[in-house]
């Protein structure tokens, strides 16, 4: 089971959309999730994600193409909540893929300089390519999350590997077919 919140969590305070939730609710909601009763049960392998990273520019313009005015979203405040995520997964012993770390590296940041997405350096083009709009995975970027599943999959839990899984239902070439005596229904 995956479990993928916080971009949109991460509106700054205050903004106009409503989302903003704080940093320490965020994770308490993590950790309810994780620990609910109806999850428990079933022993699920869960993974925990961190929020991808933001895209001030585009952001800016996909607000600005809505007629919102003014930043409801940063870089810096969004990589608190990657944060936040990590620490819960650590202190509850699961599994976190760390999606923002992966697309920072990606888009060549370096420890102790400002934050790639951010209005303080030049645009990042490898920002544009993964996120839709600044804040939304585009199908790049789900392609870097599904590699990093795929790979963390692969890695800790092999057996549940989609090579390595049974079929559910017989494949369609040996599936029981269905006569139809009337071919115009009833």
């Amino acid at each position: 089971m995956m479990i993928l919140f916080g971009a949109n969590d991460a509106c700054l305070p205050g903004s106009d959309s409503g989302q903003h939730v704080p940093l320490e609710i965020y994770q308490n909601n993590l950790r309810r999730i994780i620990r609910h009763p109806s999850i428990q049960i079933q022993s699920p392998h869960l993974i925990l994600v961190t929020p991808p990273p933001v895209n001030e520019y585009a952001c800016e313009e996909s607000d600005a193409a809505k007629g919102i005015v003014g930043t409801r979203r940063t870089a810096e405040h969004t990589m608190a909540y990657a944060d936040a995520c990590q620490r819960v997964g650590d202190d509850l012993g699961v599994t976190v893929i760390d999606l923002w770390s992966c697309c920072m590296r990606i888009a060549k940041h370096e420890p102790g300089q400002r934050l790639p997405g951010s209005k303080q350096v030049r645009r990042n083009g490898y920002l544009d390519e993964v996120l839709s709009d600044g804040l939304h995975l585009s199908p790049a970027g789900y392609r870097t999350l599904l590699e990093l599943t795929m790979r963390h999959i692969q890695r800790v839990w092999p057996d549940q590997s989609p090579d390595a899984l049974a079929y559910v239902h017989p494949p369609w070439p040996v599936a029981p077919k269905i006569e139809s005596q009337d071919s115009e229904g009833p």
